[in-house]
């Protein structure tokens, strides 16, 4: 923050205490406040007098914040700020006046007396110097997705009638520029398009906009040089390689792409990262896309990208533009280590080491071994069974990497709707305790394929996906259940849930996120889900056994006396994230979550691996992670872990109270979480099942408060949760009993 205390003496410096907005009706005092320099110390939680900030700089300068004194110079500045915020957002008869009150000796309070006047609007807008271009499908698509142009008066004339705003004039601009750019036009800039605001003759507050357009000649490709160096900067054997011709180029233009020795790397896999032809119209989505084709070869690093040998200025003057990619190979074998601490249903740590080959066949593709270990000390008031445990995790993985598309999907290779194409082979074993079951093994293998759409839009196929596990009830749970449930039938049900199993899934996955992933204080994200589940083992019983009568089982794999239960199922999932910043340093966030999974066939349970599970850190906070649900179910009496359906929400208020404090950014949050699991319309048990009469008496509630800490790379999380609404808890235990304290890395949501 700028503060200038040249006009004031120091015996003169008054505290700038209250900071006031007075007439502002449509804009908020949240966005005036963002708007003007002169502040006041920030308060814990709005209360008068609790600078501890302005406290804390007096002990230290390095510490908190300076205090915020008044400078009648800024003030002045200020109002001009004011004026010129308005008049961007179409007030342009608005009047700004303050005063400066000193309600205490040293104290001021500074109000600005703002008289708004009336709001202009866009009547119409008009386009003069738009190309026509060979395709008018291009220029039927541009108007029909305009925020401003509306109903069509003429050929390039739109009625708008909207409040006028640079911002959106702005927006408009850039349209007008994107568009150009991918249909030939390269040298097109902010300058190349011009806008004339007209005000009606007889109502001033009635604007007409020209937006006079000069798109400049249209360009073409050039030559495309690419130039990829050693990991050791003091290799000086290069092999060269020419392509010349289709389907590489138009004629006579040229790819010509030179390669160090010791990058260990074939010509092939950087020609087909480029997305265009070379002697084509220009378009600049191809090009940047190409540049983030090559960003995404994790053997590699992008130097400089360029329409230029030198780095500088295009030459415009010329119809066709080279394009100069200068690369980097980086090492090719990596390890890496890690320790972490995890918090769940206990306390406990964990480490992991890996292996990375980014480039072992010379393409790219990446090769990576992986170990990891946990384990988490939890006590008998948290099993609920009365004992202590310490619940482990050992997990071996490795996976193939290609970056490209493997068989079924080789003919999208190259296309520009699928940028950075993927396919991944992985094959992965593990062993994990949890409280009432134990998987002793579990094999996995899939073969999945992702890739972008846009720069905001991602796809995700698991086309194969096969595991095998080993689960086994922990003695304590098998005598709970037998304790509690006298039909014996129904105990063999319960425990037919932890014979080895076999499962395939075809899954889909696409994403659309516009948020910074690590600070997540703004934009969306959104994920859909669907997996199909149990194909492959029905396929093997009906067609490669062929039983008369199916019974969700085969033959298992070396094991003899034993089979493998499977399940048909489909299950989907919905999860929307929004977060609205306001002012410059608070975040409204919230969630909602929705998932459904159906059983079809002869097994009416869902396998243990892919039901949904509710409460811990990352999910609805104020119980520990697996132990809220289905319904209103005491975890003493529950038999089948797990449900078919989730429903869930979660709204999170962040302020960041102090920057750069301990060489990190302090964040306070409130939040509330709520929702539950429950079992589907073809669960045996009646109690936890989903009602829709029912269901939202069975909505828990946790709520609470929460610090981040937040270095700009990671963020640490510590919330502190309480049961407001507690499905299972006993009348008269003891409020402290219902509040848990959560940490992770990362925001929740």
């Amino acid at each position: 923050m700028d503060v200038s205390f040249a006009a004031v003496r120091n015996d003169d410096r008054k505290l700038v205490r209250t900071l006031k907005f007075e007439g502002n009706r449509e804009i908020s005092n949240g966005m005036l406040k963002t708007v003007t320099r002169t502040q006041t110390n920030r308060e814990i939680f709005g209360i008068p007098g609790a600078t501890l900030w302005r406290s804390l700089n007096a002990i230290s300068s390095r510490l908190g914040e300076p205090p915020r004194y008044l400078d009648r110079e800024m003030v002045g500045r200020d109002i001009e700020r004011l004026k010129a915020f308005y008049h961007a957002n179409g007030f342009f008869y608005t009047e700004v006046d303050t005063s400066i009150t000193e309600f205490s000796p040293g104290r001021v309070r500074v109000t600005f007396h703002i008289t708004e006047g009336p709001p202009s609007f866009i009547r119409s807008i008009a386009y003069s110097g738009f190309p026509d271009f060979l395709d008018e499908r291009i220029k039927t698509r541009f108007f029909s997705r305009s925020q401003l142009a509306r109903s069509q008066i003429n050929d390039t004339t739109f009625q708008v009638n909207r409040q006028y705003s640079v911002e959106r004039i702005s927006d408009e601009r850039n349209r007008v520029i994107n568009t150009l750019r991918r249909n030939g036009y390269a040298s097109v800039a902010r300058d190349s398009i011009r806008v004339f605001v007209v005000k009606d003759r007889v109502d001033s507050l009635q604007l007409d906009l020209m937006m006079h357009i000069r798109p400049g000649q249209v360009h073409y490709f050039g030559d495309v040089n690419i130039i990829l160096q050693s990991p050791d900067l003091n290799d000086d054997v290069v092999s060269a390689d020419t392509l010349r011709g289709e389907p590489w180029t138009q004629e006579p233009f040229e790819i010509r792409i030179a390669i160090e020795e010791g990058a260990r790397t074939s010509p092939k896999l950087l020609q087909q990262r480029i997305l265009f032809k070379p002697g084509e119209v220009f378009n600049n989505d191809l090009y940047l896309a190409t540049v983030n084709q090559f960003q995404s070869l994790e053997m590699l690093s992008l130097q400089q990208f360029s329409l230029t040998e030198s780095g500088g200025l295009p030459d415009f003057s010329q119809r066709h533009l080279p394009v100069y990619f200068s690369l980097q190979a980086l090492p090719r074998h990596q390890i890496r280590s890690d320790l972490f601490l995890l918090q769940r249903l206990g306390l406990g740590a964990g480490a992991g080491v890996r292996y990375t080959n980014n480039n072992v066949f010379r393409n790219a593709q990446r090769f990576e071994l992986g170990l990891n270990g946990s384990f988490e000390y939890i006590t008998g008031a948290r099993t609920t069974l009365g004992e202590q445990r310490v619940l482990r995790n050992l997990e071996a993985s490795a996976s193939y990497t290609l970056p490209f598309f493997a068989f079924p999907f080789t003919s999208f290779n190259g296309n520009p709707s699928f940028l950075n194409p993927q396919t991944q082979f992985q094959f992965s074993v593990s062993q994990i305790n949890q409280i009432n079951f134990d998987i002793n093994a579990n094999f996995r293998f899939k073969m999945a394929f992702e890739a972008n759409h846009s720069r905001t839009t991602k796809s995700f196929l698991d086309l194969i996906e096969l595991e095998w596990y080993d689960a086994a009830a922990t003695p304590e749970f098998i005598q709970n259940i037998r304790e509690n449930i006298t039909d014996s039938l129904l105990v063999q049900r319960i425990l037919e849930d932890f014979r080895p199993q076999f499962s395939s899934t075809l899954g889909y996955t696409f994403r659309n996120s516009a948020t910074n992933f690590i600070k997540r204080d703004f934009g969306f994200y959104f994920e859909g889900s669907l997996e199909l589940g149990g194909s492959i083992p029905y396929l093997i019983e009906r067609f490669a056994i062929g039983r008369d009568s199916l019974q969700s089982t085969i033959p298992s794999f070396g094991r003899s006396g034993r089979e493998l239960s499977y399940s048909q199922f489909v299950k989907g999932s919905l999860d929307y994230r929004r977060y609205h910043p306001i002012g410059n340093r608070s975040v409204f966030a919230w969630r909602a979550y929705g998932g459904w999974a159906y059983p079809f066939g002869q097994n009416p349970v869902i396998p243990l691996n892919r039901r949904f599970f509710a409460g811990g850190a990352g999910d609805i906070r104020g119980w520990n992670p697996l132990r809220l649900g289905p319904g209103d179910v005491p975890q003493s009496e529950i038999t089948i872990n797990g449900g078919d359906i989730k429903l869930a929400g979660f709204l999170e208020f962040r302020h960041l109270f102090t920057e750069n404090f301990l060489s990190t950014d302090w964040i306070i949050s409130v939040f509330t979480d709520f929702g539950n699991i429950w079992y589907g319309p073809r669960s045996q048990f009646s109690e936890g099942k989903f009602e829709f009469s029912e269901f939202y008496k069975q909505i828990a509630v946790g709520s609470g408060i929460g610090l981040r800490l937040d270095w700009n790379f990671v963020v640490f999380r510590f919330d502190l949760a309480y049961r407001m609404h507690d499905l299972g808890n006993e009348p008269g235990t003891n409020w402290w009993n219902r509040s848990i304290l959560h940490f992770g890395i990362g925001h929740a949501f």
